[in-house]
């Protein structure tokens, strides 16, 4: 189909991540691991994305749903509690903090619900906290695995990105706009252009 009668960004087997941008809500319906912003339908969780055939009248649609990697289940459950390890997309940053939505969390999948968190200079990771700088740890559009260390107030969670395994698993290059690769604790790498970034990168399970 052209791109016009089947408006989709990523094609049904593609691998996506939280904020991916999967297709045109009129075209495409959001299911397990989607969810709808303005005019498009966008991925909430890590996984496969896969399509299912709808009719709406004499209008042919396409559910799309996310298939959680490792065979891991989307539970009932949608409660947050201290000590959860999140997925996040950073919103913005500041000098003190950057400000997260949390979309989907271990043990759980996707959330229902997202909800807003923060992630501040002191638990970015373990040392002096006057060595951080949060424009050196995040950029806006990261993905990144936390730890709720906080319920916070009524409006957000404190997340923490301290431990080894905790940090940014996605970024893309501000160069080029491919995904980069982590080759340190504190530094991605474009695989087009060589170019370097600073972040808090989580370290890859071996």
């Amino acid at each position: 189909m052209s791109p016009k009668s089947y408006p989709l960004v990523f094609a049904e087997g593609s691998k996506v991540a939280p904020g991916d941008n999967i297709g045109n809500a009129k075209r495409i319906i959001a299911g397990k691991g989607c969810y709808v912003r303005g005019s498009s339908v966008y991925a909430s969780v890590v996984g496969t994305l896969t399509l299912s055939p709808q009719k709406d009248g004499d209008k042919k649609l396409h559910e799309a749903s996310i298939i959680l990697e490792k065979g891991r289940q989307y539970a009932s459950s949608q409660v947050l509690t201290i000590g959860s390890k999140v997925l996040c997309k950073v919103l913005r940053i500041v000098t003190n903090m950057a400000t997260v939505e949390i979309v989907a969390a271990e043990e759980i999948g996707s959330l229902r619900e997202h909800h807003s968190g923060i992630i501040r200079k002191e638990d970015v990771r373990v040392g002096v906290t006057e060595e951080v700088q949060i424009f050196e740890s995040f950029r806006p559009g990261d993905v990144v695995i936390a730890k709720i260390i906080s319920l916070g107030d009524s409006r957000r969670y404190y997340c923490s990105t301290a431990e080894n395994e905790l940090g940014v698993i996605r970024a893309i290059s501000s160069t080029s706009g491919e995904v980069m690769a982590p080759i340190s604790w504190k530094e991605m790498q474009c695989p087009k252009t060589n170019a370097k970034e600073l972040r808090k990168c989580a370290k890859p399970k071996e």
